[in-house]
């Protein structure tokens, strides 16, 4: 069976792509026209690079050909695809190298300076020449290929990995209230009232009848006391010792809590929750935008999401941080990152760009006489807020 060429061109490549589709069938290639045709005048090169490119990783052409005015549009489009080398050749000796050295899929040509004879002959070396195989060259290329996954990587990644370590060095700690985790066994009882309360305010059903999703739900803390109000509750975390402590002691109080060892941009969003909380955890993520749009994206239609976190001010440096962290040794010393505080304002921006509604925000401030944490108006440091999905 022939080898499949795929070829596309803009309406500046379309007449040299007419000159090379027939000479490919003369040299025995079965060839699949991807456009663009002769009555379109002026199109966009991206759409065209693009089909060839989805000809190749679908397995359906062994070679593309993208023919623009420069070959340079063509083949910056291809390259963005892992797994496509494009080339763009203007001579026999450069197209022997780019597929004995790069093993190059994609041969990318400029129609206004590439003589169609020219062109031909560029054509037959690329699809003549094979892959040397030589050492040297293979470690490149995977090199090359790292460089993609690992780019490929931080772009859908949110958690942050040193984040993640220094929760996994902490792990065993989780149910104890007077270890390193003090300071959230002291704030849960206030942010579980306040969610509960706005759960039954908003959605006004049956606690018995709502699902909640826990993202970031470490050792289980807030997970227990939602499911322990009858709320159907799962959790997942991107730290694996996390959801096993979590999963320990949920068995351990018999509590029925579906945790899951995953992150929240792997999460299918088949499955749509009444409730999504990101309780101290939005401070810990990279790439918030893609972290809020999947979070956002699981819930269901007029479904409540719950966030708190730390502002970015003075004041919560001097008490999140300085005070938190340094004087009450309440945090172990660098478990905070100022820069990563964020600003209700910023929180707001992102629920709104989701179409998620700000319904409430509440600000959550320690009293020293009383050894207790109580809600205020205040959000200068810890604040939690309440928003909704728009139907």
């Amino acid at each position: 069976m022939s080898d499949v060429v795929s070829i596309a061109s803009d309406h500046a490549g379309y007449e040299l792509k007419s000159e090379i589709k027939p000479y490919l069938e003369t040299l025995g290639y079965k060839v699949v026209d991807q456009g663009c045709a002769a009555e379109q005048k002026c199109v966009d090169y991206p759409d065209y690079a693009v089909k060839v490119v989805e000809d190749i990783t679908n397995k359906k052409a062994n070679y593309g050909i993208l023919i623009c005015g420069t070959g340079l549009g063509m083949s910056t489009v291809a390259n963005r695809f892992e797994g496509i080398h494009a080339v763009l050749c203007n001579n026999v000796e450069i197209t022997k190298l780019a597929r004995e050295h790069g093993n190059a899929n994609v041969l990318c040509l400029g129609a206004r300076f590439t003589a169609n004879e020219l062109a031909k002959d560029i054509v037959k070396q690329f699809l003549e020449t094979e892959f040397s195989k030589e050492s040297r060259h293979k470690k490149r290329l995977d090199k090359l290929c790292n460089i993609t996954s690992s780019s490929k990587k931080k772009s859908t990644q949110t958690y942050n990995e040193d984040e993640v370590s220094k929760l996994a060095r902490m792990v065993g700690e989780w149910w104890d209230e007077n270890g390193k985790f003090k300071p959230l066994h002291m704030m849960n009882p206030i942010r579980t009232s306040y969610i509960i309360e706005k759960i039954k305010e908003l959605k006004k059903s049956d606690l018995k009848e709502l699902s909640l999703l826990d993202v970031g739900c470490g050792g289980g803390i807030l997970s227990e006391s939602m499911a322990r109000v009858g709320i159907n509750v799962a959790g997942i975390d991107v730290c694996k010792e996390n959801i096993k402590v979590a999963q320990s002691h949920a068995k351990k109080v018999g509590l029925n809590i579906e945790y899951k060892h995953i992150g929240v941009e792997e999460l299918s969003n088949d499955k749509k929750y009444d409730v999504v909380l990101l309780i101290e955890v939005v401070e810990h993520v990279d790439n918030l935008e893609l972290f809020m749009k999947k979070a956002i994206e699981l819930l269901k239609p007029e479904g409540l999401i719950f966030i708190s976190t730390i502002n970015r001010t003075i004041k919560s440096f001097c008490l999140a941080i300085i005070g938190a962290e340094y004087v009450l040794n309440w945090l172990p010393k660098g478990t905070h990152n100022w820069n990563r505080f964020l600003k209700p304002s910023e929180i707001a921006n992102h629920l709104r760009e989701n179409n998620v509604t700000l319904q409430n925000m509440a600000g959550m401030e320690y009293n020293v006489i009383k050894r207790e944490w109580n809600l205020t108006q205040s959000v200068d440091v810890n604040y939690i807020l309440c928003g909704s999905m728009n139907s």
